[in-house]
C-alpha cells in the first residue's frame, strides 16, 4: 500500500508548495501524474529506487514541471523525501533553471553527500534536516532575481485569472518581453504555455472533484467554451474529458493509481 505524508514547509513557503514522504509497503504500484506546474527535488531514503518513464532512480534528483503525463513506478520497500517547489521556487536553491528540466530529471551529484537520510529517521527528523539543508543553499541575490515571475505566478495561479498577460504587464508596469524571456529561462515555459497548464489543473481538479457537466467544468476552468476545454484538455492529457473519468472509475480494479496533488484515486 502506498502511503503518502503531506506538510506545509515551516521554511521558505513562498517557494515550497509541500513537503511529502511516500512509502510502499506492499506490491509494486504505478502511479500516472498528470502534466503539473511543479518542479520536485526527491530524495530516495536507504538504497530506495523507483522507475520514472521506465528509467530507474537511484539518487538525489530534480525534477521538472511536465507538459505530459509521467509514469512512476514504486516496487517494495520504497520510500522517499520530496520537496515539491512552486516552478520558480527551486532556483534560489540549486540554480536550476526550468528550460533545462521541462519534462525530465538530473541526478544532483554535487550535493549526493548531504542528502543521504536514513529511512529509519521520524518524518520530523527528515523534515528538519531537509529544511536545514536549504536554509544553507538559499540564496537571496538569486531570490530576488525571480521576484517578478513570482508575482505574475501569483497573480494567475490564486487571483484574478481573467486578466490577459498583456494586460498584467500594462497595469504593473512590466515589460512583456522581459518578462516572456525570463518565464521561459526560469519556469521552462512560455507565460501563455504556463497559462494554459494551470487552467488544465483547474480543469483536471474540477473534473475529479464534481458531477458537473463538461460545459460547466469547463466555464468554471476559464475555457470559452466546452470545445475550447476538450482540445485543450487531450492536448495536454491525450484523452477527452470523459475518457479521463473513465480511466479513473477503472483503477479500482487495477494496480494504478491517478495522483492528483497527492489524492490518490
Amino acid at each position: 500500500m502506498l502511503k503518502i505524508d503531506e506538510y506545509k514547509a515551516n521554511l521558505f513557503p513562498d517557494l515550497i508548495e509541500r513537503i511529502w514522504i511516500s512509502e510502499n509497503t506492499e506490491h509494486t504500484v504505478e502511479i500516472i501524474i498528470p502534466p503539473n506546474q511543479y518542479v520536485n527535488l526527491i530524495i530516495p531514503l536507504n538504497n530506495s529506487k523507483y522507475k520514472r518513464n521506465q528509467v530507474w532512480i537511484t539518487a538525489p534528483h530534480i525534477e521538472g514541471i511536465s507538459s505530459a503525463n509521467t509514469i512512476l513506478s514504486y516496487p517494495t520497500n520504497t520510500k522517499l523525501l520530496g520537496i515539491r517547489f512552486f516552478a520558480f521556487g527551486i532556483f534560489p536553491f540549486f540554480k536550476t533553471q526550468g528550460k533545462n528540466i521541462i519534462n525530465t530529471s538530473f541526478e544532483l551529484a554535487e550535493t549526493n553527500g548531504k542528502l543521504q537520510y536514513s529511512i529509519t529517521d521520524s518524518n520530523a527528523d527528515l523534515i528538519n534536516e531537509i529544511q536545514k539543508l536549504l536554509s544553507d543553499l538559499f540564496s537571496e541575490t538569486l531570490y530576488k532575481t525571480i521576484l517578478p515571475i513570482k508575482n505574475f505566478y501569483e497573480q494567475f495561479r490564486w487571483n484574478d485569472d481573467s486578466i490577459s498577460i498583456e494586460e498584467y504587464c500594462k497595469t504593473t508596469e512590466t515589460n512583456y518581453s522581459t518578462l516572456n524571456r525570463n518565464f521561459t529561462k526560469i519556469v521552462g515555459i512560455t507565460p501563455k504555455k504556463f497559462e494554459r497548464l494551470i487552467k488544465f489543473r483547474k480543469s483536471l481538479c474540477n473534473l475529479i472533484g464534481t458531477n458537473d457537466n463538461l460545459t460547466s467544468i469547463a466555464l468554471n476552468s476559464g475555457y470559452f467554451d466546452q470545445a475550447h476545454f476538450i482540445r485543450e484538455f487531450k492536448k495536454f492529457s491525450n484523452l477527452t474529458p470523459s475518457n479521463y473519468q473513465s480511466l479513473i472509475k477503472q483503477d479500482n480494479d487495477k494496480n494504478e493509481i491517478i495522483n492528483y496533488n497527492f489524492k490518490l484515486f
